[in-house]
């Protein structure tokens, strides 16, 4: 009888156990996920506002905050990092003539640094 308590609450600690780890995940990094941080291009004379919807580097699809990019010139997405060999909506506007949205898809990248995307 008494194995048979002991196996149980074995079984029971280890079930337990499993089911914190699963709630309580360790800290993840950049590092852990292949993911990026995106560098937006605007290859034209109007000031352009962008924010970008996928997934992060947790696996969370998330939206970020918006931002601006002064026109011929490029702006780090700084703070938000991007899953690599995946694809995230793209949304911006140029001078309040309305919303565009796109499909981009990032390339698996070796460094983890930083990706380039361009607008004409």
């Amino acid at each position: 009888m008494r194995t048979a308590m002991n196996r149980f609450t074995a079984s029971a600690l280890a079930v337990g156990a499993l089911c914190l780890g699963l709630a309580f995940p360790g800290t993840a990094s950049a590092d852990q996920v292949d993911s990026v941080q995106l560098q937006v291009c605007n290859n034209n004379p109007r000031l352009m506002t962008f924010f970008v919807v996928g997934f992060n580097q947790y696996h969370d699809r998330t939206g970020s905050r918006f931002w601006e990019v002064q026109p011929n010139s490029c702006t780090t997405a700084s703070e938000y990092w991007w899953q690599s060999n995946r694809s995230v909506e793209f949304y911006y506007q140029r001078s309040d003539i309305g919303w565009h949205s796109t499909i981009v898809y990032i390339p698996a990248q070796d460094d983890g640094a930083t990706w380039t995307y361009s607008t004409s």
